[in-house]
């Protein structure tokens, strides 16, 4: 169908300052399995935070989520009135960011709210005409704490479904040599620093963090994020139904079965029908890349550090079979004073290169640092 981009944008800017229903809650209780699942998804080791064992000895006592876990709770990528009706337009989030105040703990029950904050035209995108909707998301606990807020760009791109392609390259096939590359940089890479203290004063500005290796993204990856955001998913009749009655703008051809009722959210990880949103191989979704790149900063910082912020935007696309190079820079270390407390902060940038040496994921994360002497105060005033 043709776009209504224009449509879109007025009917998206109704909407600024407003709660939006149309990213559903993820989990509402941070329980050792959705933990755990969530870890597996990231492939992180870390036993502080996959282990129930993995907090005794540490100042928490407890196991804890990691940061990112938040996504699990909501992800912050509204489309607006993007499922209301069929506006020929659909979202890639583009830019994912978090700020937190506190740990979440095994155990916690949560709670989350989303607003969408902003809409304007973004100009091309991928050679296409976009507008961007920009969200956010307020995490609390039970007790009424605040965990953190999360931001996110949606892009939503005006292409014709089934005709126009986003990323049109062949799944990717590796050489002998790159092959042994990416061995080499897996089997290189160092377990997470865990109680072992970083401290401030040991930090030195250009210093590089580890690098981490993700992929070659398989199907498995793509389907492990999806229960990883823990989301509840539509099955069987119930899909045609939510479809027809509550989100008709999500309602796509198959072009493998030719059934009018597909859901376009559930078309990315399907490798026979990606094509219909543009993909010839399943591309991974936005929010995943944000949350791998906060596992560059909690593999290094220790157990005893605080991620106080991370902002990655994500330029391009990771598709099936592609790899991805994570690497972090220190850039900065200053002493950041929040109300009454001060806090040894070291600011990082971050980058995600693919095999073919695109840049897929690029942004920055502060860390919170003891120091002989301090600890990391928690939660951080707000």
């Amino acid at each position: 169908m043709a776009s209504d981009l224009n449509g879109f944008v007025k009917d998206a800017k109704a909407l600024v300052g407003k709660e939006v229903d149309d990213v559903p809650a993820g989990t509402d209780l941070a329980d050792w399995l959705t933990i755990r699942r969530f870890c597996a998804a990231l492939g992180d080791p870390n036993t502080l935070y996959k282990d129930p064992g993995g907090g005794v000895a540490t100042k928490y006592n407890s196991m804890i989520a990691p940061p990112t876990f938040v996504a699990a709770v909501r992800t912050p990528n509204s489309g607006g009135p993007y499922v209301n009706k069929q506006y020929g337009v659909s979202p890639f989030l583009t830019r994912g960011s978090f700020e937190w105040t506190d740990i979440i703990r095994v155990g916690d029950r949560l709670e989350s709210t989303i607003k969408v904050t902003d809409v304007k035209e973004a100009g091309k995108r991928w050679g296409y005409e976009s507008a961007d909707v920009e969200s956010s998301v307020e995490y609390r606990n039970s007790y009424g704490g605040l965990i953190g807020t999360g931001k996110g760009v949606n892009s939503m791109l005006a292409y014709e479904r089934g005709k126009d392609m986003i990323e049109s390259r062949d799944i990717y096939r590796y050489s002998d040599e790159e092959i042994h590359k990416i061995e080499n940089d897996i089997e290189a890479e160092p377990e997470p620093r865990g109680k072992l203290l970083r401290y401030y004063d040991d930090v030195e500005v250009g210093e590089d963090l580890p690098q981490l290796v993700k992929g070659p993204l398989t199907l498995s990856d793509m389907m492990a994020w999806v229960v990883a955001e823990a989301k509840s998913l539509s099955l069987g009749a119930l899909v045609y139904n939510d479809l027809k009655d509550k989100y008709p703008g999500r309602v796509v051809t198959n072009p493998t079965t030719n059934w009018p009722y597909w859901d376009a959210d559930q078309s990315f990880e399907d490798i026979l029908a990606c094509e219909e949103m543009g993909f010839k191989s399943p591309p991974s979704r936005g929010i995943q890349r944000v949350c791998l790149a906060g596992q560059v900063v909690t593999h290094w910082m220790g157990d005893d550090a605080f991620l106080r912020s991370l902002d990655i935007c994500v330029p391009e696309h990771w598709v099936y079979g592609d790899t991805m190079w994570l690497n972090g820079k220190v850039t900065g270390k200053r002493i950041e004073e929040v109300d009454s407390e001060s806090y040894f902060a070291v600011d990082i940038a971050i980058t995600g290169i693919n095999q073919l040496g695109t840049t897929i994921a690029e942004g920055t994360a502060t860390a919170y640092l003891p120091n002989p002497g301090h600890t990391v105060a928690l939660p951080i005033p707000h």
